[in-house]
């Protein structure tokens, strides 16, 4: 049997040892480089969907909150209109005589020469 004894390597330092060690040294470095860039891009890309996120949401908001308030708008809008139309329609009759007449023989109970007004009130007893 042989003894122990520690086998001793020699190591070629040959050029294309070292040659081939800056090849895997600058390959190392190419891909830190890269994974490094791709992170940089994959966080821009991640920002930037973010903040277009947010922008469409308080956009969509402001949308639907102007959608409601012009609903009421409108809808306040149309009953001014019926007003208005109530409110013409009462001037053309406070211009004609027979109407105004009329009003003040209900309301003021002025009669004609020779009239007599009877006021009859309803009763609910029916």
């Amino acid at each position: 049997m042989r003894s122990a004894q520690p086998r001793k390597v020699r190591e070629l330092n040959s050029h294309y040892i070292e040659q081939h060690e800056t090849q895997m040294e600058q390959r190392s470095k190419s891909k830190k480089g890269l994974a490094r860039r791709l992170s940089a891009l994959g966080l821009f890309v991640i920002l930037s969907i973010a903040f277009t996120a947010i922008t469409l949401h308080s956009q969509n908001s402001v949308l639907n909150e102007k959608l409601e308030k012009k609903q009421i708008l409108e809808n306040e809008l149309a009953r001014l209109q019926i007003l208005e139309r109530d409110l013409n329609d009462e001037i053309i009759n406070l211009n004609n005589l027979e109407y105004i007449s009329e009003i003040a023989r209900r309301d003021y109970f002025l009669s004609r020469p020779g009239e007599i007004i009877f006021k009859v009130t309803s009763s609910s007893s029916d």
